[in-house]
């Protein structure tokens, strides 16, 4: 059982760490391709692309503190 909780908290911290990643790194692809679906000028407000890297580097921040809470845990 001990085993299934690292695996499961290994693998959400992956998947938080990724999404941090593309949110923050590859915002205009994602951008393009939600403009290119949905035919919304709504995507392509500067502001958009700021608001897309923040919640990228939010997520990475709360996936950091999650790692040193637990971490450093007694």
């Amino acid at each position: 059982m001990r085993t299934l909780i690292i695996v499961l908290y290994v693998a959400c911290t992956l998947f938080f760490y990724y999404c941090g990643w593309l949110l923050t790194f590859r915002t205009s692809p994602i951008v393009k391709r939600a403009h290119s679906q949905y035919h919304c000028n709504f995507f392509l407000k500067p502001w958009y692309s700021t608001l897309m890297r923040f919640i990228g580097i939010f997520i990475w921040m709360g996936a950091g503190l999650i790692d040193w809470m637990l971490v450093t845990r007694r």
